[in-house]
């Protein structure tokens, strides 16, 4: 014969198999320390005097190649991927299109550059074979709202460039390049597709009127039994306070995720035994437009105790309710809503309907249910 406490307990594993998916994320650690991805930028190079005259005594000239222009001496490519950590600006950026030396029927193009900062060194397609074609000197550099820019005065161009670009050419003699010859000037601007939060600031949730009465209605001692767990603090009756912890976010927050730390225990007073759940460390995936939490329901048993990383509400951002901005380097995020996920809001049931006898069908939690209202105001590093 099943006990009904066995048939809890099976119903709880069904319910936690239902939680399918545990969010796996980077510590705001490791995420520092690493580059932002960047969404748009630039990396142009200033032909030097020595370069273009000897180029112009040739009777070659410098022709872009697809997204690359040309202007004077200039060359203007756009980047179109890499990672930079603004902080100091290591890390790589990836351009477009390129540029070509031509000489009568004879080009050399130079397409797919990266300008590495870790290595001192530019990378391209010389000719169709891909090279280091010159290094440079640590480069200086400035911060550029949430991005960066930086420069360096010599790109020195490599043996296997130098002897590529006059092979391929068919110079001979006193009219080959020289190996250490210079090339360029460097210049770079980034903006990163998501920026590294830091942890400062506090996640503040104020609590929805209908659900707090829900909680009373299933004998929750409401708004009193329902308290923040260190660190997070409760600032009023029916609002709460979470340290931001770490994460990486859009700056229009349509992708990435906010980490916090501490939570929220609610429990319920009762004979013989008395449902408390506790909720930590929620995440909010704007990319999925959810937040997660690490659950423990208690007590064991009936209850599954620890109960891993599962979906608890949806996120909804009203219009204009996210502002970046660059000049503080902030991304504020105002009245947006969480909104009961279908099984989070049957677990809140199954937890505080009991022990019997059970609350009115008026107090269960549905799919949409309002929970409450989130804002904060993010630094980004």
């Amino acid at each position: 014969m099943t006990t009904p406490a066995k048939r809890t307990q099976g119903a709880w594993l069904f319910a936690l198999a239902a939680m399918t998916t545990t969010i796996l994320l980077a510590s705001a650690s490791s995420a520092s320390a690493a580059g932002d991805p960047i969404a748009t930028g630039s990396t142009d190079l200033h032909l030097k005097k020595g370069f273009a005259r000897k180029i112009a005594n040739l009777g070659a000239s410098v022709q872009p190649i697809g997204a690359g222009s040309v202007s004077g001496n200039k060359i203007a490519l756009t980047v179109r991927d890499g990672s930079l950590n603004p902080l100091d600006a290591m890390g790589f950026l990836d351009a477009r299109g390129g540029f070509k030396l031509q000489l009568g029927q004879r080009g050399v193009p130079v397409t797919q550059l990266t300008v590495n900062t870790v290595k001192g060194a530019v990378y391209a397609k010389v000719a169709g074979a891909r090279m280091q074609i010159g290094s440079f000197a640590p480069p200086t550099f400035a911060r550029e709202g949430f991005g960066a820019n930086f420069k360096a005065t010599k790109l020195t161009l490599t043996d296997k460039a130098v002897q590529r670009i006059s092979n391929r050419l068919r110079l001979q003699g006193s009219k080959r390049l020289n190996p250490g010859r210079v090339l360029s000037n460097l210049y770079s601007s980034a903006q990163p597709e998501t920026v590294t939060l830091l942890p400062q600031g506090t996640a503040t949730l104020a609590a929805n009127s209908a659900a707090i009465a829900k909680f009373a209605a299933k004998g929750v001692k409401a708004p009193q039994a329902i308290t923040a767990l260190a660190p997070a603090t409760k600032p009023a009756p029916t609002s709460f306070a979470f340290p931001i912890s770490g994460g990486a976010l859009s700056l229009d927050a349509t992708q990435g995720t906010i980490e916090t730390a501490g939570g929220v225990q609610i429990v319920k007073e009762a004979q013989p035994f008395s449902p408390t759940l506790r909720l930590r460390n929620v995440f909010v995936d704007l990319s999925a437009k959810a937040a997660t939490a690490e659950l423990e329901i208690l007590p064991t048993p009936p209850f599954p105790g620890a109960a891993g990383r599962s979906a608890i509400v949806d996120v909804v951002l009203p219009a204009n309710s996210v502002v970046a901005n660059p000049v503080a380097r902030t991304i504020s995020i105002q009245g947006a809503e969480a909104r009961l996920q279908a099984v989070f809001a049957s677990t809140l049931n199954d937890i505080f309907n009991q022990p019997a006898p059970a609350p009115p069908p008026s107090s269960n939690f549905v799919v949409g249910d309002p929970l409450g209202t989130f804002s904060m105001t993010l630094q980004a590093r």
